[in-house]
């Protein structure tokens, strides 16, 4: 009987002990079958992981920063006819729409370069109108699909309107011909013309040549 109360006495000491195993020895934590030694690694690791996100952060922006004043310093090259409350706003409008569709934000501007060179109140002679040069049957069923506010006309001489519903109809015809080249194409000639030419075997490269030219220009330049 004594042994057996020993028995059990030794027992209920190893169950007392064993919880406490998670707490402090020294000054480092824990868990239960995790050495001190493994833990401090952890916690070394955790603060390294935590400064490359921090410094990932800061050279992304850094790099958005340098980027949009690159763009804006194209603009300026341009002589741009935009109303000046517009001209800084520019460069976050490209940038921001450009994130959305996963295009480079000077791909973006090399196509507005291609549409308008930066003139807001540009007009074609098949009326396509402002930035990226939308016509306004485009520009109204674009803004139906994306819910953007519509004034008609006017709302494509401004240029956040412009270029969000520029950015969403490039994206849609990335998606429907499955090739930039193509949907540069049919942003310049109009899908059912681009359908046609194809049918007949004689797709157009000059329009999608041109923005691409202007592409490498810009991204080779130091500006």
């Amino acid at each position: 009987m004594i042994r057996f109360l020993q028995k059990q006495s030794a027992l209920f000491s190893v169950l007392l002990i064993l919880p406490l195993m998670g707490t402090y020895i020294g000054k480092s934590t824990f868990q239960y079958g995790i050495s001190p030694y493994s833990t401090a690694v952890m916690e070394l690791d955790q603060r390294v992981f935590e400064k490359l996100s921090y410094k990932k952060k800061f050279d992304d922006f850094l790099e958005e920063q340098r980027t949009k004043n690159k763009i804006l310093r194209i603009i300026s090259q341009y002589q741009p006819n935009v109303d000046m409350e517009w001209v800084r706003q520019i460069p976050n409008l490209i940038f921001q729409e450009s994130r959305k569709y996963g295009y480079d934000p000077l791909f973006l501007t090399a196509l507005i370069v291609t549409e308008s060179s930066f003139n807001n109140w540009a007009k074609s002679h098949a009326g396509a109108l402002g930035l990226m040069q939308l016509r306004p049957r485009t520009g109204w069923a674009m803004a139906q699909e994306t819910r953007t506010h519509w004034e008609g006309k006017p709302s494509l001489f401004k240029p956040d309107t412009n270029i969000a519903l520029g950015a969403y109809y490039l994206n849609k015809l990335v998606g429907r011909f499955k090739d930039m080249e193509l949907a540069l194409e049919a942003y310049n000639h109009g899908p059912s013309q681009l359908m046609r030419y194809l049918n007949q075997g004689k797709p157009p490269y000059d329009y999608s040549t041109k923005v691409f030219d202007i592409y490498d220009l810009i991204r080779s330049k130091t500006v």
